[in-house]
């Protein structure tokens, strides 16, 4: 964001009764394996902070 490394990650993980969450991935600490898909898009996306709405919007 702002010509910076920025990363929007989506995650989901289960416990041991079989549930299942989901959602934004903002921090993780990782006690034993971790599985990952990380999909690169090819061009350029940056964000930029909108003062009006206060979101991280996209500039493509």
């Amino acid at each position: 964001m702002n010509h910076e490394f920025y990363t929007h990650i989506h995650m989901s993980a289960g416990n041991d009764s079989g549930e299942v969450f989901g959602g934004h991935l903002n921090e993780a600490v990782v006690s034993a394996t971790c599985e990952m898909v990380i999909t690169i898009i090819d061009g350029e996306v940056d964000r930029f902070l909108d003062d009006e709405t206060g979101l991280n919007l996209f500039l493509f």
